[in-house]
């Protein structure tokens, strides 16, 4: 029988990673209506280095998904919560998701030609007394962008909900010309990572 965990994500490369583990993942569907559901604080702090806001903003989403999960029907005492956040870097300067097209544009400018970081914390627990993290780093480089391809990149949409305004899993993975790091990671959920915390509390993928 497979594994049981909540996902405190409305991200579907997070529900697909998870799933590809064998694992049976029950979403922690909030209302509709609930703005910012799952968004975590997202507002970057005064100062605040990237790895420190990555993992405050994935506690925050963990805590708002334990707030529903625990009034789910049929919720099941003792199985794991994962929440995770994803952010790019340069240096201290974390890019987010892009509000509109022209901050999409920019971010791509900034990442072309270079390499940057992106980060993943993933939070796992089974309530707020065990609750776990961890920060995984990769380093993506970018070869040089034309204008003419971020426009065009820009146009499909897929930016929007990304952090950095790319995802490698999908068309802009023609622009990465290497990755130092985890692949999974850099699409939104460390796998490996993910499987250690989740075996600090008995469940095994393998």
């Amino acid at each position: 029988m497979a594994e049981h965990v909540y996902l405190a994500s409305k991200s579907p490369r997070r529900l697909e990673l998870l799933t590809s583990l064998g694992l049976k993942v029950t979403v922690a569907a909030g209302n509709a209506h609930t703005r910012g559901y799952f968004e975590g604080d997202e507002e970057v702090r005064p100062g605040e280095h990237p790895e420190d806001y990555v993992r405050r903003t994935a506690e925050t989403k963990w805590r708002e998904g334990w707030m529903r999960v625990t009034v789910m029907p049929g919720f099941e005492k003792g199985v794991p919560l994962i929440a995770a956040d994803t952010t790019v870097s340069l240096g201290e300067t974390i890019y987010g998701k892009p509000k509109d097209a022209e901050e999409a544009k920019a971010f791509l400018r900034a990442l072309s030609g270079v390499a940057h970081d992106v980060r993943t914390a993933v939070v796992v627990g089974t309530g707020p007394e065990d609750m776990t993290s961890v920060v995984q780093r990769s380093l993506v480089h970018f070869r040089e962008l034309t204008e003419d391809e971020i426009a065009a990149y820009v146009a499909t949409g897929e930016p929007f909900d990304k952090a950095g305004g790319y995802g490698i899993q999908g068309l802009a993975g023609i622009f990465v010309s290497r990755i130092e790091g985890s692949f999974t990671g850099i699409m939104g959920l460390p796998v490996a990572e993910t499987a250690t915390l989740l075996a600090r509390l008995g469940v095994r993928v393998l």
